[in-house]
Order: structure tokens, then sequence, then C-alpha cells
């Protein structure tokens, strides 16, 4: 009996921290229009948004670069492009981004991930390696192309990694998984609707084809499915059922709004490159314009808190970015982000916080 009630209590932990963990992106793309949606469902985090310079040399950072006396990195790249991201951990590891070439990349949570390793290659912290695309690539194409010759990805220790969807200005869509030492990646041709929750994409549309919107026999009754695990068929029916009305951007919020809000939303607009984000805590959808944004070498790394109480376009209300400003949000973030209480009172975190401001004092000023 106590063997019993061990193993449902470990049943129940795990399906609590895999919907705590989940989320949804998806394009919703036509002739005159290209709409990504994102909803970051999780808990209350802090965070920021940055705005990320291009012509910028940085270099790879591990797990063990980050919390260890070893300091040494194997690969440099100078950012091609400039971009804006959602940070829970502080500047250079983003939880997902946009640059302004239009290319998105987002993690989702995904319980079976495994990693990929390339001896030629060094290992890179996951939300750095999101960083690394925006930095270098514009396109959805040239992310997959390169998978393989790039970093490695290092997840969290003793934690489970993610799966990744990205697009690009074009409408292209892929999703991107590391499953038995390999990375799997999904295009267009393979993905009938680009749409991804924290399941593997082909799990989640095999149980979707059961419904008549899918050719199957059982009804999907719409008003009746709002249910955590109905995400994907929920937002796979109203993508499927938009007919273009000249409002695909409130078309998108209706969907994020639809399959259980989450505490982070954004809404890109990839034709016109306008922002649009909300959070929990400030619900006022604000306003962030692409087009008006300084990326130059010269401009100066600039930040803007997820939950500011500033209304519409907030372009003008980026601050700098600085160390010390940094390291409020990366003391707030790295627990929550790893989610373990004892970490942030450790010796580890105490190195990670130090190793931090060695790795960026080139780059942000005092």
């Amino acid at each position: 009996m106590k063997s019993l009630l061990l193993r449902s209590f470990l049943l129940m932990t795990i399906a609590y921290s895999t919907a705590l963990s989940a989320c949804s992106a998806f394009l919703l793309r036509g002739k005159d229009h290209c709409v990504v949606g994102f909803n970051e469902n999780w808990k209350t985090m802090p965070g920021m948004i940055v705005v990320n310079k291009r012509d910028v040399l940085k270099r790879n950072i591990s797990w063990e670069n980050l919390t260890t006396d070893n300091l040494n990195s194997k690969k440099q790249w100078t950012s091609k492009y400039g971009s804006v991201t959602f940070n829970l951990l502080g500047y250079d590891f983003p939880c997902y981004g946009v640059n302004e070439k239009g290319l998105f990349l987002v993690e989702l949570y995904l319980e079976e991930t495994s990693k990929v390793v390339n001896p030629k290659q060094p290992n890179m912290f996951w939300a750095q390696w999101i960083q690394y695309q925006l930095d270098n690539y514009k396109t959805v194409k040239e992310v997959v192309d390169n998978l393989n010759k790039g970093p490695n990805i290092d997840w969290w220790p003793n934690a489970p990694g993610s799966h990744f969807f990205l697009t690009d200005a074009k409408g292209n869509a892929t999703t991107i998984t590391l499953l038995d030492g390999k990375y799997k990646v999904l295009t267009d041709k393979e993905m009938p609707m680009p749409l991804l929750c924290n399941n593997q994409y082909k799990k989640d549309f095999d149980k979707a084809k059961k419904f008549d919107f899918l050719g199957g026999n059982e009804k999907f009754e719409y008003e009746k499915s709002g249910n955590w695990d109905d995400r994907y068929n929920r937002a796979y029916y109203m993508l499927q059922n938009y007919k273009y009305d000249g409002k695909p951007v409130d078309y998108a919020w209706n969907i994020l709004n639809s399959i259980h809000a989450g505490e982070w939303q954004t809404v890109i607009d990839a034709k016109n490159m306008n922002l649009f984000f909300r959070s929990d805590l400030k619900k006022e959808i604000k306003k962030i314009d692409l087009t008006k944004l300084d990326f130059s070498k010269n401009s100066t790394v600039k930040y803007l808190d997820i939950h500011t109480e500033e209304l519409g376009e907030v372009n003008q209300d980026f601050q700098p970015l600085t160390l010390s400003k940094n390291n409020e949000y990366v003391e707030k973030g790295f627990p929550i982000g790893y989610d373990n209480k004892e970490f942030g009172t450790s010796e580890t975190f105490a190195k990670l916080k130090e190793n931090i401001v060695k790795f960026f004092s080139n780059i942000l000023p005092n």
C-alpha cells in the first residue's frame, strides 16, 4: 500500500510539474499575414525584455563555465543581427526572442529531451544557444542547416530539456527536438499546422486526427473543450478556421487567451515587425516597433522590465542595461528557472553571479 501511494504521489508530482512548465506557440500565416503567438505558462516570473546589438563579440558559456573557475571558451562569434529577447536569467540568456530579420525562436518544455553531443563543438547553456541562433541567422533554413555545425546544447543539471519552435519573416516554420542523441527536425511539409505545445508534434497531431476538423469521426465541441490537455486541439481548430479579416494580430490574441493565457504572452506581426506583449501582473497590451529600435554597434544594450507599467508603444521606455541591473535579474531569475530554492543560497550560485559579471563586463557598463 505504501508503495502504491508513493507511486501515485510521484505520478501526480510529475504531472503537476509538467503543467507548470507548459507553453504553446503557433504561426498564423497567409498571403497577407504572418503572425506568431506564444504563451509562457508556468508561474509569475520576473524578467526583462532586452534590445541586443549587432557587431558584439561574444563567447560560448556552458554550465561549467557559469559555476566553476573554468572560464575558458572554445567558441567566439560576432552578432550579425540585433534582436529583442525575453530574458528570465539575465543578459544573453533568453527564453525566446525575435531578431531584426524576423527570425523567431522559443523553447518549450519537453520531458523526453536528450542531449546531442558533437565532440568537435563546445557546450553552450541552452538559453545562450537561443541567443546564438538569433545573433547569427535570419531564416529557419539557415538555423537548420547549421545545427550540427553549432554548439552542443547544455541543459540544466539533472533536469529535462526542451524542444524548439522557429519561424521566419517568410512564413516558414520548423520544430527542433533532441531525441536519441540526434536533432529531429520537422519542416512545413511534415507539420500540417505550425503549432507546438509540450508533446512531440506527431503525438499531439495523431490525437487530434480523431476529430472531424481533421477528417475524424468524433465531433469537436469547441465550447466544451476547455481542459488543459485540449490546448493543441483548440489552437489547431482556431488556426484552421481563420478567415482573413485584416486583424490577424487580434485573432492571435484570441487564440492565446482561448488556450489558457500564459504568465508571459507575446504576439509578433512579422510582416510589419511589430511586437506586442503583456504579463500576468500588468495585463495591458504593450507594443514595440522593431523598425524603430537602434541595433547598431555604437548603440547601448537596453532593457525594459516585462511587468512595466508603461502603456502603448514602449520603445522610448527602454533603459541602458548595466552589470548591476543585470545582476538583479540574475539574482531573481536563476533560482526560479532552475526550479531549485536551495540553489539561490548556494556557493555555486555565488560563483555563477561572479562569473556572469566577468563574462559581460566588456559588453555591459558598470
